[in-house]
């Protein structure tokens, strides 16, 4: 099954404590952006990568990025417009999105996508909560959902790209909506069914000072 990829990768690295975009730090010597790309640089049917960057990040990018499959686009000023404007760039009947800083996505779980795509519009990875989760409100804990309901949501997330882009145009003329992830712009403007795809806990989203300093702490 032939599909496009967008990488989001226009933000900084202000709550990593980094002075310079987190997708350029160096996990065992690579950058980060590197260990995201590979599995879609070597997947024959990842037709189009589409890296949505700071205008001023492009010559970085390029410096790293050889692949005739990459083509850039700027991002937006939040992370849904970013996806957005990395849609103008796909082609192929099928496009996943995924993060820039979650570099340890396996090969496996991308073609668990591709097969779920067969049968459903609109797939993503998600692995089931270990923490005990509490709604509050001012302050105090008021209600424990059941934890065996509640799933953390990753990326990459899979879709018909005709269906996530009516999603996101339909986003557009609702800026008081702001989805977390795309897959929750099909739950508000979509019928499409979501297919769950296990994923792992090792496929983390590189977010904060800690994400860092662990990669720091394994090198001493």
């Amino acid at each position: 099954m032939k599909y496009s990829v967008i990488i989001v990768a226009a933000g900084k690295g202000t709550r990593t404590g980094l002075t310079y975009n987190k997708v350029f730090y160096k996990i065992n010597n690579e950058p980060i952006i590197c260990k995201t790309l590979r599995p879609f640089l070597t997947d024959e049917d990842c037709e189009r990568i589409v890296i949505s960057i700071a205008p001023t990040e492009q010559k970085d990018f390029e410096n790293l990025i050889t692949s005739p499959k990459v083509v850039y686009t700027f991002g937006g000023a939040t992370r849904q417009e970013s996806a957005y404007l990395g849609l103008a760039k796909v082609e192929s009947d099928y496009v996943m999105i995924h993060d820039g800083v979650r570099p340890f996505v396996k090969k496996e779980q991308i073609e668990q996508l591709k097969y779920a795509l067969q049968q459903d519009d609109a797939a993503l990875l998600m692995v089931p909560l270990i923490d005990t989760i509490k709604e509050v409100t001012d302050g105090y804990a008021i209600h424990t959902p059941k934890r065996e309901n509640y799933f953390a949501a990753q990326t990459p997330q899979a879709f018909k790209t005709s269906l996530i882009r009516y999603c996101h145009e339909e986003a557009r003329k609702h800026p008081e909506i702001i989805a977390s992830d795309d897959a929750m712009l099909c739950e508000v403007f979509s019928d499409a069914r979501i297919k769950v795809i296990e994923g792992s806990y090792d496929n983390i989203k590189i977010t904060t000072k800690k994400d860092i300093q662990q990669f720091e702490d394994s090198k001493e």
